[in-house]
């Protein structure tokens, strides 16, 4: 539960960071790049800690990881779309590290499991997340939110493989250098 909680805090850390920084600074830097089909979706490196803890302490550590992530997300814009936003952005760091933990347990035969997985399983959680919310609440006509489902799905999977794809390369890294500080039963000590 330690280092779950303190893996939230690093993407709380990033999160805040990313958001309070000054734009200017930020919209020239790789990570904070606004998705060009939809400007209101932003990728963001959030994931990494939260995959990081799906790695090392397993899926329900990785989802209280989440929880704490959406939570700040929710505290730093205490509305309905705060609201939102933290909740949809738990559902798809949430989505994203279950695919992965799936695709970790399938690793012993098809290693590419590992990888694909997350971005697939985010994609799909989320659009059809969005075919409710969205309509739902921003009171967009579904016919628009439909158009909207390719970018949404695509964002999604190069959002989902930033998260395993930069995740990976760290978590392999702690157990490379530090392999005595996670537990013998952590899900990457089997892909490792």
């Amino acid at each position: 539960m330690a280092g779950s909680t303190m893996l939230g805090a690093l993407a709380v850390a990033i999160d805040y960071t990313m958001k309070f920084s000054g734009a200017k600074e930020l919209m020239s830097a790789p990570w904070a790049m606004a998705f060009p089909h939809l400007a209101f979706l932003k990728f963001d490196l959030d994931g990494i800690p939260i995959f990081c803890s799906m790695s090392f302490f397993g899926l329900a550590a990785g989802c209280l990881t989440s929880v704490i992530l959406g939570l700040a997300i929710i505290a730093r814009a205490p509305s309905l779309f705060g609201l939102v936003g933290g909740s949809m952005k738990a559902l798809a760091e949430l989505s994203t590290i279950a695919g992965a933990y799936a695709g970790l347990r399938a690793a012993k035969r098809a290693r590419w499991a590992w990888t694909t997985l997350g971005p697939i399983t985010r994609a799909a959680v989320m659009c059809l997340a969005n075919l409710v919310i969205t309509p739902t609440i921003y009171q967009l006509p579904l016919a628009v939110v439909m158009g909207l489902m390719p970018f949404i799905a695509l964002f999604n999977i190069i959002q989902g493989a930033i998260t395993t794809y930069l995740g990976l390369p760290v978590a392999l890294a702690v157990v490379r250098r530090a392999p005595g500080i996670l537990p013998a039963d952590a899900p990457i000590m089997s892909w490792a």
